[in-house]
């Protein structure tokens, strides 16, 4: 596909940028023969970053950690889940006019709706992912303890199932499922999850 002044432009912004949204991106938009590409950035400021994006046009954006509640303050409309969760991971641009989605619950409820766990769960941390992660339980009707960090002490402990929502390594007793984009699980539900922001970047497209 040629790249030319009618090409538009998604991205990612974050502290660690990778290749996942690349990949999957670029290769959907030439799957479909969409005139659009994909770059991640790094970015340690939110705020400038989406100056950016109304400044070059830039038609639709994710973010990680640690922006996906920042988010929320720098766009002009957020939708249902995003007012439940309290955090973003995906933004479009119209024109200038901003509206932030959650797709990571999606991720997360499609990935334990495929793979029951008899079980309650552990949820460790209680950032964006995790809450976008509690949500998707909720909607699922599983039960779930949180671990936060001033009680981070307990993780070794914990036994059961237990969903690591953090960047950190945790090594508990039990069956450990790292929601981590870098691991086998995490790679699945973020392509689970890009998908659910392929579909809103195509209709605002």
């Amino acid at each position: 596909m040629l790249i030319d002044k009618n090409t538009n432009i998604y991205c990612s912004f974050s502290f660690n940028p990778g290749n996942n949204g690349c990949e999957f991106f670029n290769h959907k938009f030439k799957e479909n023969n969409i005139n659009a590409i994909y770059k991640s950035f790094y970015s340690n400021d939110i705020e400038k970053s989406v100056e950016a994006v109304k400044t070059l046009n830039i038609k639709g954006f994710a973010v990680s950690m640690p922006f996906k509640s920042k988010i929320i303050s720098y766009v002009d409309e957020i939708s249902p889940e995003v007012k439940d969760i309290g955090a973003a991971n995906t933004v479009t641009n119209t024109n200038g006019y901003l509206k932030a989605y959650n797709t990571d619950w999606l991720g997360v409820y499609k990935f334990f709706q495929k793979n029951k766990f008899d079980k309650d769960l552990v949820i460790l941390g209680n950032g964006g992912f995790s809450k976008a992660s509690q949500y998707a339980f909720n909607q699922l009707g599983i039960s779930y303890k949180i671990i936060k960090r001033d009680s981070w002490y307990l993780v070794p402990q914990q036994e059961g199932i237990i969903f690591n929502c953090t960047p950190v390594d945790v090594f508990p007793k039990g069956h450990l499922i790292d929601g981590r984009p870098t691991t086998t699980t995490g790679k699945e539900i973020a392509k689970l999850q890009a998908l659910e922001q392929y579909k809103i970047y195509i209709n605002e497209y």
